[in-house]
């Protein structure tokens, strides 16, 4: 077999020596390639220039259509909640209250939380006629719990920008457009204000009433069910004037993400409307494009085929199908002498095949070890991680050794990759894996990158202070990299914070338990302040 495959070799190194027409292979393959090359050619050519530009367009109407009944819908509650807030602006209990003739108003209608979750509000502001706050009350926004003042003390400060931004609209006046906004914080929300008067219309104002509803996955969820159309609302990364009005994000050929930028208070603040749409017609264009494509292709293969087909391909293919048939059921065989010493295409389609034979099986070992390593830092990958780390779990409790675990976190790294480029934050991401490499070498130790920015090292056979001391020690050295970090709320240089938890005979853990204890330690470096070390007990290490 050696013989013939180095004859095999001689041969091929000399391509030209057989005139390329005198082989049936490449007559076949440069006819259909013609033929085929000049119909794709024609047909990518129609759809770059008119079809996809045209269903594109199509795409940009329906998003817009959509997006404009999106903005009716949100329109429609804020109308609703501005009828919702008049009714309680002239009511003469309001108009009592706000002038301090009322002593049960409070106890009667906002002594608890229940008239927010009834009317779904999140704030309720009463000021006087000189525009000073009477009362504030509401739903605090991060902790949900309900508070209510008389004024602007430190439980409602809150309520701040929404005090800011109604008091700013009550002095260039309030009206018909005015009286109604959307509120981006403390939380997005729609906000609604009246002026508070009689319900006969007799008398001066006594102050005004600002209504405030949040725009909670709650509140879209009501709003999906009635409208039938998935809504979010999010704070936009930019401003108006570095951003298109409108833009669409095409997810895939399924769906897209419609998005239109909105203004909002305090001043200065945009929240993106966004509208999850299905691409039903790009969709369908495309599919009745490739369909009249595959008929086109498929016709004029059927054409060449049929003329070249007996001749070229039938007789050939017969007399390989049963070699190929055999290496499907043995997967160990080789290729027969005959095969390999033939010298039209069946000989060159069985010597193919035998490099490639032999290319898998000196590649298998390769891919495997491929598919366990992390592409950009060469370190182990999260499968190779989990795989490693039962299995030193199970030798530690076999030898009754104790076994740390390390979780590493660039601190401040959405930061760094915001600040410097994402080229620059891989960049990053090499150098700190290099020197954990360098500084977990010795055998059974596995560095192993398992997140964005996250690591984790298996450190078998290595009592606690030993495993505090290398982990320090990675720290300082990490920091002292000096890698330049200007976004850093920690330090001017690149630092971590490390997270160390210890299986010991004592201690058992099992994976699971390993894993959370590890994660809760690193979660108390980050809340000590970052570029530390902070043991699974929670102790904290400067």
């Amino acid at each position: 077999m050696g013989k013939v495959r180095n004859e095999v070799i001689r041969e091929e190194s000399h391509p030209l020596m057989t005139p390329i027409f005198d082989s049936l292979r490449y007559r076949f393959f440069f006819v259909m390639g013609l033929v085929l090359l000049i119909a794709v050619m024609l047909l990518a050519l129609i759809a770059r220039q008119w079809v996809i530009p045209a269903l594109l367009a199509e795409e940009e109407k329906y998003a817009t259509a959509e997006l404009d009944r999106a903005v009716r819908v949100i329109n429609g509650e804020l109308n609703h909640l501005s009828l919702l807030n008049k009714e309680w602006a002239i009511w003469d209990d309001s108009y009592d209250f706000v002038q301090g003739d009322s002593d049960n108003y409070l106890e009667s209608n906002i002594a608890d939380d229940l008239v927010f979750e009834d009317a779904d509000l999140s704030l309720m502001v009463f000021l006087k006629a000189d525009g000073a706050p009477h009362w504030i009350a509401g739903i605090h926004p991060q902790n949900e719990r309900y508070t209510s003042c008389e004024g602007l003390t430190a439980d409602c400060a809150w309520a701040t920008p929404v005090l800011e931004s109604l008091q700013q609209r009550i002095a260039g006046g309030l009206d018909d457009e005015t009286r109604t906004w959307l509120q981006a914080r403390p939380q997005q929300a729609m906000a609604s204000a009246w002026s508070i008067a009689k319900s006969n219309g007799d008398g001066p104002i006594a102050g005004w009433l600002l209504m405030m509803r949040p725009m909670n996955d709650k509140w879209f969820a009501k709003l999906e069910d009635r409208a039938g159309l998935v809504l979010s609302i999010e704070p936009s990364d930019s401003n108006a004037t570095a951003q298109p009005r409108q833009t669409i994000e095409r997810k895939d050929s399924q769906n897209m993400t419609a998005t239109r930028r909105m203004t909002a208070e305090p001043e200065g603040a945009i929240l993106a409307l966004n509208a999850e749409l299905p691409r039903h017609s790009f969709r369908t264009g495309i599919d009745d494009f490739r369909l009249i494509l595959y008929w086109t292709v498929g016709l004029l293969v059927v054409v060449v085929v049929l003329l070249l087909l007996e001749r070229m391909i039938l007789s050939p293919l017969r007399r390989l199908a049963t070699f190929t048939q055999r290496v499907q059921r043995e997967d160990d065989i080789d290729p027969p002498r005959s095969l390999l010493q033939r010298r039209d295409e069946i000989g060159v389609l069985a010597r193919k095949f035998q490099q490639l034979l032999d290319h898998q099986r000196s590649q298998t070992s390769s891919l495997i070890e491929l598919s366990q390593r992390d592409p950009l830092t060469g370190l182990a990958n999260r499968r190779l991680f989990d795989k490693r780390l039962e299995e030193a779990v199970s030798a530690a409790n076999l030898s009754d050794q104790p076994l740390a675990l390390l979780m590493v976190d660039i601190d401040n790294f959405k930061a760094y990759n915001d600040h410097y480029g994402h080229p620059a934050g891989d960049e990053c991401l090499k150098t700190i894996a290099d020197a954990m490499r360098k500084h977990f070498s010795r055998p059974q130790q596995l560095v192993a990158r398992t997140g964005g920015e996250e690591f984790m090292v298996i450190l078998p056979d290595i009592p606690f202070e030993t495993s505090v001391q290398q982990a320090e020690a990675l720290r300082l050295a990490i920091e002292t990299l000096a890698l330049p970090h200007a976004a850093s709320t920690v330090s001017s240089v690149v630092t971590i914070s490390v997270g160390i938890a210890l299986h010991t005979p004592a201690h058992p853990y099992d994976i699971e338990e390993l894993t959370r204890a590890v994660d809760g330690a690193l979660y108390t470096a980050k809340q000590a302040g970052r570029n530390r070390i902070s043991l699974g007990d929670a102790h904290v290490l400067s």
